[in-house]
């Protein structure tokens, strides 16, 4: 038996490009370089896919009977080829977009046509139980699309469409969830890996990682250690003219992940996990190309930038304790977590800067030091009681907590006299405390209907500290406090072992956030007060089966969606912040996969999603536009194919080929703005560019024995340059118009050993 591993499309005629890379991929290539679905040597059935089991709804079960549209991914198979990035995962799931790509850590994950016009995340991002990440306005909670993949993952689930009374505020698209494998109680495993791969247009590109696992007392406790490091070289280049004066490959960063997990078993009944995670990242330039336009074209050239050096900084420690008690029909859940998140970032700001300082201090500037950084503070404590699962009524109650504490600052200084011209901090606060419910009654053992509902008190805070007062004044904290209700009602059939069929209304939301004023020309603040909290009703059905003979597998969903009073930024003299949109939104599309093993040594697994979001009405108080125009940031279509085809190198050696190809359509990044409904011109505050659609062919080799494995990968193999986003940002008298650019082709090598 099987489930499949992804989610169901099609409509208005599949894009000719999209049928020639799947035709493409399964002539050239082989098996799928990380899906959940391996291949099964015990099923009776030659080549047939194994069953899935994942945690999304909070309880396990196969994939194939979750009512929920999730993608489950293995990430060390893509780990092995060299899709080590979490824009790689993303970008083989349908109905997910990755936004971002200019630094390693300042990116966004949307789903389902839900973009981000602020900087409240629409997408909820858990590691295990632990929500990460600001969930507020005001500490770029939307930027933080967390990269773990190099973690010690037992998988990655990707949960589309609202998920409010499972996960709470911000999880309004969906959720990223790294579920992290648990420590060996019974034998000692280990593994190490070296990673060298080289750049078009760039440079060397190093990794190295290593992890084990060993009982500490047989069958009671375990004890788990993995870590990583990364050295990746760049291929952006500063021209000569930037204040920096000219380098090469600027975009390069280096990092590590470290994670440790302590497993116990202190009873029968009483188990829990210790787990704790730290990751940092430096670097000191961007993937940032300017541009020129319209019609938007690079300026300096297709890899060339004009930003300046900067000293960058992402650091992020996370501490989770799970604790779990097994009563004779039920479990409780314990879940506490405490995370901190700092970033940083330094950059000389003399040209743009240095004679207003030099107004205010009246001494000569040298230099002009700007830091900008954020920092979030976060507490969660979970409880939760779960009934077994029994196939006649099952049940979840819980209560959770949820305290974070964030910074923005903003320093800057003339040296070499040290005078401070601007030295901001804004507080912000956001509590949160929710109750929840689920229940679900068996009407047959193929029949049943699930009802949950969720209810938040969430408060937040917000102020304005600044040192000097020279520019900006202090603002004493702004208020706000809201109770929020979420619901989903979930209809399940199952009429055989081999079709799963099921029907979901779900809604989702994010909070409301007090807000910073913003003054015009006339010193009056033209900001409101509450950026009111938005919130999504979700209507969905899918199907997910398996062929009589297990080799094929698929996963299907429609789905519409209507987002009201969207949380919005606000532009006035290119000075920014947070509002609501006057216009709401539709959203509707499919989503589809299929996984075909023809024979036992190979697989394939496509997939295909189509969105449609746009704006229901003219959008007068927030970026300005007009009727229908879309939602910036989501492609209309992408589809995805992937092969493999596994072999024998003769005697224990084991070998395997492979590769993929990804399709991501047209996407917006602003707005066109024109005549609206009352005849007025709608001049657009966020200009709109097309980033144009591309495609991007990876492909594979390597060999496997009981220790040893090794790969030769190439990704981005014809060198595809294309953007990978983009903004024409509004500033003072002028737009400020930037891509970041698809890594260009890398080719490299994988060793590994297991012991």
């Amino acid at each position: 038996m099987n489930s499949p591993t992804f989610i169901g499309n099609q409509k208005q005629g599949q894009p000719t490009r999209g049928v020639l890379a799947a035709a493409i991929a399964i002539a050239l290539f082989g098996a799928p370089l990380g899906s959940a679905h391996a291949q099964d040597a015990d099923n009776e059935s030659a080549g047939a896919l194994e069953e899935v089991i994942v945690t999304a709804s909070r309880r396990e079960e196969s994939l194939q009977d979750t009512g929920l549209a999730v993608t489950a991914w293995q990430p060390e198979n893509f780990v092995e080829v060299g899709l080590d990035t979490i824009q790689n995962v993303i970008e083989y799931t349908p109905g997910a977009y990755y936004q971002g790509g200019s630094t390693p850590q300042d990116n966004a994950i949307t789903m389902r046509g839900v973009s981000n016009f602020t900087s409240s995340p629409s997408v909820g991002i858990y590691v295990d139980d632990i929500p990460i990440g600001s969930g507020g306005n005001n500490a770029a909670g939307a930027s933080l699309a967390l990269d773990a993949v190099q973690l010690d993952l037992e998988r990655v689930e990707i949960i589309k469409g609202p998920q409010g009374t499972l996960y709470g505020a911000s999880a309004m698209g969906g959720v990223l969830r790294y579920i992290t494998r648990d420590a060996s109680m019974d034998e000692f495993r280990g593994s190490a890996s070296v990673d060298f791969s080289t750049t078009a247009y760039g440079e060397f590109n190093q990794r190295y990682a290593a992890n084990l696992s060993t009982p500490i007392v047989a069958e009671k406790v375990g004890f788990s250690l993995a870590a990583s490091y990364d050295d990746v070289g760049g291929f952006i280049d500063r021209i000569p003219e930037a204040i920096s004066g000219a380098d090469n490959n600027v975009n390069g960063y280096d990092g590590y992940n470290i994670s440790a997990k302590l497993n116990a078993n202190f009873t029968d009944r009483f188990s829990g996990s210790l787990t704790a995670i730290a990751m940092e990242k430096g670097w000191n330039g961007a993937n940032i190309v300017p541009l020129a336009g319209p019609p938007f074209e690079p300026i300096y050239g297709d890899y060339s930038t004009d930003t300046s050096y900067s000293d960058d900084e992402w650091k992020l420690d996370v501490y989770g304790l799970a604790l779990y008690y097994e009563f004779d029909n039920s479990r409780l859940i314990s879940s506490t977590s405490y995370q901190d998140l700092q970033t940083s970032a330094v950059t000389d700001l003399v040209v743009s800067f240095g004679p207003l300082i030099e107004l205010f201090a009246g001494e000569p500037v040298d230099e002009a030091p700007f830091t900008g950084g954020y920092s979030t503070e976060r507490f969660v404590q979970e409880l939760r009681l779960e009934s077994d699962s029994n196939e006649k009524l099952e049940w979840t109650i819980g209560a959770i907590y949820s305290d974070e504490e964030s910074g923005n600052l903003q320093r800057l200084e003339g040296l070499p006299s040290g005078f401070v011209l601007l030295d901001v901090n804004i507080p912000s606060t956001l509590e949160e405390l929710a109750g929840f419910g689920s229940l679900t009654y068996y009407f047959n053992p193929d029949l049943d209907l699930t009802v949950g509902g969720r209810i938040a008190d969430v408060k937040t805070t917000v102020a304005v500290d600044d040192g000097p007062e020279i520019l900006v004044t202090d603002t004493p904290p702004t208020v706000d406090e809201d109770t929020i209700d979420t619901w989903s009602f979930a209809l399940r059939y199952r009429p055989s072992d081999a079709l799963s069929v099921y029907g979901r209304i779900a809604s989702g939301y994010r909070p409301s956030n007090a807000n910073l004023p913003l003054q015009d020309a006339n010193g009056n603040n033209v900001a409101p007060l509450v950026v009111e909290s938005d919130t999504l009703w979700s209507y969905e059905a899918g199907a997910k089966g398996v062929t009589s003979s297990g080799k094929v597998s698929y996963d299907v969903a429609a789905w519409y969606q209507s987002w009201e009073g969207l949380q919005a930024r606000i532009f006035v003299n290119g000075a920014m912040t947070g509002g609501n949109a006057n216009s709401d939104v539709t959203a509707y599309g499919f989503e589809g996969t299929l996984n075909y093993v023809p024979i036992e040594p190979l697989t394939i697994i496509t997939s295909l999603a189509y969105t449609h979001s746009t704006l229901d009405d003219d959008e007068t108080s927030a970026f300005g536009a007009v009727s229908g125009e879309n939602i910036p940031g989501v492609p209309e279509w992408t589809f995805s194919t992937m092969a493999r085809y596994d072999f024998s190198w003769g005697g224990s050696v084991d070998g395997f080929a492979g590769g993929g190809i990804r399709y991501v359509d047209d996407r917006d990044t602003g707005f066109e703005g024109g005549v609206g409904s009352d005849g007025e011109v709608i001049t657009p505050l966020i200009t709109n560019f097309v980033i144009d659609d591309y495609v991007e062919v990876d492909a594979n080799i390597g060999f496997r024995t009981d220790r040893f494995s090794g790969t030769l990968y190439v990704t981005n193999l014809f060198d595809e340059y294309a953007y990978s986003s983009g903004s024409a940002r509004p500033a003072v008298g002028f737009v400020r118009a930037t891509t970041s650019v698809v890594q260009p082709r890398t080719v490299g090598v994988r060793f590994s050993v297991n012991f």
